[in-house]
């Protein structure tokens, strides 16, 4: 099976770069994040004194830098053996992540997909519209569709327990360790928000079902958390 790739600089973002990639006849397209700048990190006492659940977002953009950043501190690759930001049970990695884009500059509105091993994301959906990103919550939520982004947190569920059946309490223990981890990780993100001065909020009341189709999750997914972010309303 032979793909055409062709290289393209993003416009707006020369650190990004765009790989439109054409397989039997069908395009696709994945972006390779800007590369991560070493700078002056804040003060890690800080951001945990300062960390709040922030719901109310302006409409400004999210720049994809700032999401490169929050990316990788979910799950980006840390270091050389495959060990990312966020902890997990037996190096088994079980969750993945889909964000769903409404306001990143340089970026069109949609789902993507994001692979931490290439630090990049694929596109694999398109724009959704505010009021069915607003019923993905239980009760009124408007923060869903108000944020410029949402990270849905996803976990191969079923592969989990399957993996860690032989440890008690039998079919629970692959639960148990899925959930810290997606703990873990939401927790890495709300601090980087932190670093960066954006808002960010964990919804974990969300409808299943509906947060399945809009994040376009294949067999084996399940959603366990969302995490809404944007520019902080002054």
């Amino acid at each position: 099976m032979r793909a055409n790739r062709h290289h393209h600089s993003l416009q707006g973002c020369p650190d990004a770069t765009v790989i439109l990639v054409v397989m039997n006849k069908e395009l696709f397209m994945k972006l390779e994040l800007p590369t991560l700048v070493s700078r002056d990190p804040e003060s890690l006492v800080d951001c945990i004194a300062y960390r709040r659940s922030y719901r109310e977002f302006s409409e400004a953009a999210l720049s994809i830098n700032a999401l490169s950043l929050l990316l990788w501190s979910a799950q980006g690759i840390t270091g050389q053996d495959g060990k990312r930001a966020t902890p997990s049970a037996g190096g088994l990695y079980p969750l993945h992540l889909r964000i769903l884009v409404q306001r990143v500059e340089s970026l069109e509105p949609g789902v993507y997909d994001y692979t931490p091993d290439a630090h990049s994301l694929e596109r694999v959906g398109g724009h959704v519209t505010e009021g069915v990103v607003r019923e993905l919550g239980i009760g009124d939520q408007p923060w869903l569709e108000e944020a410029a982004l949402v990270i849905g947190v996803t976990v191969e569920l079923e592969a989990t327990i399957k993996h860690f059946e032989s440890q008690p309490p039998n079919g629970e223990r692959g639960v148990r360790y899925a959930y810290m981890e997606a703990g873990a990780l939401t927790q890495n993100v709300h601090l980087q928000s932190t670093a960066l001065g954006v808002g960010c909020v964990l919804v974990a009341g969300f409808d299943d079902s509906r947060a399945k189709k809009v994040l376009r999750l294949p067999s084996g997914l399940e959603p366990a958390a969302l995490l809404c972010i944007g520019i902080r309303k002054k």
